[in-house]
């Protein structure tokens, strides 16, 4: 697990996911490309450079190596030939060994389908990995990725999505303190502190 891709299907997908981990592997030496597939303009008259902009302000709190945004319409990722090929051009361009994506069952058609294309693309990695994301079902993790030392650092990144957290206002839900809580529990089930769950589909040691 040296040359990793970490893809999520919007913006925020992949700081609520596995943020905490990405910052722990980048630490750890390994080159990480970070992709997102949809600009996020068609939600709720949210523009492309709304959302583009939430994730520069992220990015100013992670280190990566390389920092793809596809053009896709938030609602309209699909699991078709030219996906999976523009996935197996980034493997082929950034000799990617590892894969973490969201999880495949979910109730967001995005990440399903996303998930579907990593399934397509299995055997061009080692390793593919699942995350789980606030929309994934029937998520049962079999692999943990200690983020103690991450966590707040991952609270600071997920607060420049101003419009996440206001959209989960609005249904009076506190997105922030719901991460802390998943990460907890996590935590609780890998004995540390904080934690996030992953499913492996496939690793090769």
């Amino acid at each position: 697990m040296e040359n990793i891709l970490i893809v999520g299907a919007h913006p925020d997908d992949i700081e609520l996911g596995c943020i905490g981990s990405l910052m722990k592997l980048k630490k750890e030496g390994k080159k990480i490309v970070y992709l997102v597939m949809t600009n996020g303009g068609n939600w709720e008259k949210k523009t492309y450079k709304d959302r583009v902009d939430e994730i520069k302000k992220a990015l100013i709190h992670i280190d990566v190596d390389e920092v793809i945004v596809g053009a896709i319409q938030d609602g309209y990722l699909k699991h078709d030939p030219d996906t999976i090929d523009f996935l197996s051009n980034i493997i082929k361009k950034y000799s990617i060994d590892t894969v973490l994506c969201q999880y495949y069952k979910d109730t967001h058609q995005d990440h399903v389908n996303l998930g579907l294309n990593t399934l397509s693309i299995a055997t061009s990695c080692k390793n593919l990995i699942f995350y789980e994301s606030l929309t994934s079902t029937e998520f049962v993790p079999n692999y943990y990725i200690d983020i103690s030392k991450y966590e707040i650092d991952k609270k600071n990144v997920l607060k420049e999505y101003v419009s996440q957290i206001e959209k989960y206002k609005n249904r009076n839900q506190d997105l922030l303190s719901y991460i802390d809580a998943k990460d907890k529990i996590n935590g609780i089930k890998s004995h540390v502190d904080y934690a996030e769950g992953f499913i492996i589909n496939k690793m090769v040691q």
